[in-house]
């Protein structure tokens, strides 16, 4: 599915800026598959990215370069434009 080419054009073609204004269509990105072949590891990923996201959140900061960078929020929240932010440990006190 991810190298279709009715969902993705030149599939096999190394572009990165395909995903600059990509509008997937529903269910054409299945990172971890779906049914008999359901990835193995999606659970140990899926546990791995909540442990580092509380580990962040605990011990760091992200402060924005530019604070007044353009955000939507729907359907999540994400910049409009290219919005750089620091990561400001947080001490350890």
């Amino acid at each position: 599915m991810h190298m279709a080419p009715e969902h993705y054009s030149n599939p096999e073609e190394y572009n990165p800026s395909r995903w600059d204004d990509y509008n997937p269509a529903t269910g054409s990105f299945l990172p971890f598959g779906i049914g008999r072949r359901l990835c193995p590891g999606r659970d140990l990923a899926r546990y791995e990215m909540t442990i580092f996201l509380h580990y962040f959140v605990l011990n760091y900061r992200l402060e924005l370069i530019n604070p007044e960078c353009p955000l939507t929020s729907l359907p999540f929240l994400k910049p409009v434009d290219n919005c750089l932010a620091k990561v400001i440990k947080l001490s350890d006190s």
